[in-house]
């Protein structure tokens, strides 16, 4: 083990406080992935551990930069310590306002959309409408046809099977 100075502990220390404070960073942006993008559990889970995977080996590299692997209890403490002072202080106002900032520019978006799409809307509530107005009228034409036409057969049949009698009737008469 190596007998690192005061000064170089103290820069390791600073660095450790750097590395909780980016894993809490990149952990709200986890966050707000999220909040926008609704996950089920397992999926949560695999990001997690995705996340933790990752961390890990940032951890080990700079580790292996700063202090030739070799891991110090104060470096441990310092990185739980800003991740906790980050998740108590900083992330909370730093969730609100980039909750804000997304709202807004989703806002933003959807005007734009809006504004695109809105001479199509009128284009088309311009067709529809009278569109709509004629197919309904030709639906109850054809509903009345109908009826009319059914009421025609019903005649018709009427007419035909009266025909067949006295056609019958007439043959009975005539023998």
């Amino acid at each position: 083990m190596l007998i690192l100075s005061i000064s170089y502990q103290l820069k390791i220390f600073l660095i450790s406080l750097l590395i909780g404070l980016m894993l809490g960073f990149f952990y709200d942006f986890l966050k707000i992935f999220r909040k926008y993008i609704v996950h089920n559990n397992i999926v949560v889970n695999i990001e997690d551990v995705i996340y933790w995977i990752f961390m890990s080996i940032v951890i080990f590299l700079i580790l292996l930069y700063q202090n030739n692997g070799e891991i110090r209890i104060f470096f441990i403490i310092g990185i739980f310590t800003s991740m906790i002072l980050y998740n108590f202080l900083i992330s909370p106002i730093f969730l609100k306002i980039s909750t804000k900032i997304i709202n807004t520019i989703l806002k933003i978006i959807l005007f734009i959309f809006r504004a695109i799409c809105m001479p199509f809307l009128i284009i088309f509530n311009i067709f529809y409408k009278p569109t709509k107005l004629a197919l309904n009228m030709l639906k109850k034409l054809l509903q009345k046809n109908k009826f009319y036409a059914t009421i025609y057969n019903n005649i018709n049949k009427f007419k035909k099977v009266n025909f067949k009698r006295r056609q019958k009737k007439n043959e009975t008469d005539r023998k």
